[in-house]
């Protein structure tokens, strides 16, 4: 019985990435990477440089020739996609890096999780949720960056694993450079007494920036501009699938319209110094776990909490985001089936939450028949709901649970 049961789990899931996450991704020309294309560097060159498609490259960018988006090194990255002969090609060459990336990062976390070898049901558990997780198939349709810093911060924990902290250094530098967010891991890799790795993340950081300079140009980055006008209180951008605490708050006291993802509000006036705290004293309190056991080597369970907390005190954090929450997930299965009387009810129950309430992994075309509402609104209202935030914020604590748990075997 129960293997017929696991047998069904995996057909299942299977095609639900086959049908989500590869037939909808292959036709869709993708998302915020399409809008955060190599811009400037690559009009810039395309000048000089007649290989390049100008013709679908210009129109796409909806920035401008003059604006770029997140860090350089995804520009940098993007940039030889841009000799492709038509957009559709160039978003599908994308897709395949993507999926030998998620397929990577999936077998480097095995290898951190399963070092005396694998055990069937956690590695199938694991499988079956990362092949049904709405944040990982919301990435690789939308060909988010957010696959890119995944691999690069598991390659990173592997790293500093094997002793390894020149290469760790090199890969957390790099992530800090594609969307900034991982800069959470810089002053980690210090307090934990790994200053090598520390210090070439920073050198890794600083030289991606300075090169960034006459290749892009710091001034024409939009989301330093984004950063300055939030901090400064003149702009804040409303969104249902903004799952970061501050428009967590905010959605608690905004009506929901499905038709309208961007609401007003009077947030600025308000909440928002609210939401600064909230978001402090988050951080407040990692620092100061991470400071209370920094003799200790739980790497891969502390790793995964910096992951989940960089989302949770962002301005801004998609659902797609939580796909660093995968590697909190894959911890809380392999302890579950590994050693299951050291995890508690609770521990487990906040599992099980925290896998559905994140995950979406029923397909939202199925609600289309049920509730006679499209797909994307399905998943608006969760969103608006904020059950996706809840999710992380239980595997958060999961694994501080886990790390007390962890850090005595």
């Amino acid at each position: 019985m129960k293997t017929a049961l696991w047998a069904i789990l995996i057909v299942y899931s299977v095609a639900h990435f086959l049908y989500s996450g590869v037939l909808t991704a292959w036709t869709t020309l993708g998302g915020d990477f399409l809008s955060a294309f190599p811009g400037p560097l690559a009009l810039r060159l395309g000048l000089t440089w007649p290989a390049l498609a100008r013709e679908w490259i210009e129109p796409a960018l909806g920035m401008g020739p003059r604006e770029w988006n997140y860090g350089p090194v995804l520009h940098i990255v993007a940039l030889p996609f841009a000799l492709a002969s038509s957009q559709m090609l160039a978003m599908r060459l994308i897709l395949l890096v993507d999926y030998a990336l998620v397929a990577a990062t999936f077998a480097i976390w095995v290898t951190l999780l399963f070092p005396a070898g694998t055990r069937r049901l956690a590695f199938l558990g694991m499988l079956c949720v990362w092949l049904n997780y709405f944040p990982l198939l919301e990435t690789v349709v939308g060909r988010e960056i957010e696959i890119l810093e995944l691999f690069l911060i598991t390659v990173g924990v592997w790293a500093l694993r094997k002793d390894r902290e020149s290469m760790a250094g090199a890969a957390f530098g790099l992530a800090v450079m594609t969307k900034f967010l991982p800069a959470i891991y810089l002053p980690y890799l210090f307090i934990k007494g790994f200053r090598r790795a520390g210090a070439v993340a920073v050198g890794t950081a600083l030289v991606v920036a300075v090169l960034a300079q006459p290749l892009l140009g710091w001034q024409n980055s939009a989301t330093l501009d984004i950063a300055r006008s939030e901090v400064a209180g003149t702009d804040f951008r409303t969104s249902y699938a903004n799952q970061a605490v501050p428009n967590i708050l905010y959605k608690m006291f905004t009506g929901f319209d499905p038709n309208n993802p961007h609401p007003p509000t009077w947030y600025p006036n308000v909440l928002r110094p609210i939401a600064y705290a909230l978001s402090f004293g988050i951080i407040a309190a990692t620092g100061w776990f991470v400071y209370r056991w920094r003799r200790g080597r739980v790497l891969e369970v502390e790793c995964a909490l910096l992951a989940i907390v960089m989302c949770l005190v962002s301005s801004h954090a998609n659902t797609y985001y939580f796909v660093f929450a995968l590697p909190a997930l894959s911890i809380g299965i392999v302890t579950l089936e590994r050693n299951p009387e050291r995890v508690t009810t609770p521990a487990r129950i906040a599992l099980a939450a925290a896998i559905v309430l994140s995950g979406f992994l029923v397909p939202m075309k199925f609600f289309e028949f049920v509730v006679d509402m499209r797909g994307v609104l399905v998943a608006r209202v969760l969103q608006a709901w904020s059950l996706p935030a809840f999710g992380v914020i239980l595997a958060a604590g999961l694994m501080v649970e886990l790390h007390k748990t962890l850090r005595h075997s």
